[in-house]
């Protein structure tokens, strides 16, 4: 099914603080990102478990300089492209168009984003 690992959810959101960092980021950082950004409060052992894996799955890697620094191997453009197109094929029989549909009865768009969805439209046919 891909070439990635699976995730757990506690992984996932390790490593989306990983991909939101500019630059290389420590074990520290990702702890106050994770209590800030997802409302996540982890023990340090606890992060760097996650670390760990995601080290041992290939998507992150790091290096030592005064203190360690984390960074990501995989892209998160791939990995959300991998995981889009799954939840299409397996929830909505491959249909772009019943996805849609769900994600604006889920959440429907604003005035903004309906300009937006009609310009894309326009442009990619």
């Amino acid at each position: 099914m891909g070439r990635f690992s699976e995730l757990s959810d506690c992984e996932l959101t390790t490593m989306k603080c990983i991909w939101d960092s500019a630059e290389p980021v420590t074990a520290h950082e990702i702890i106050r990102q994770l209590k800030k950004n997802y409302g996540l409060n982890y023990k340090e052992s606890t992060v760097y478990t996650f670390l760990k894996k995601l080290k041992d799955k290939g998507f992150a890697n790091s290096y030592r300089q005064g203190v360690t620094f984390y960074f990501p191997i995989r892209e998160e453009e791939e990995y959300r492209s991998l995981h889009l197109n799954r939840a299409r094929d397996f929830w909505f029989k491959g249909s772009t168009t019943e996805m849609v549909r769900e994600l604006f009865r889920l959440k429907p768009p604003t005035p903004e984003e309906r300009d937006i969805l009609m310009e894309i439209l326009e442009h990619s046919c």
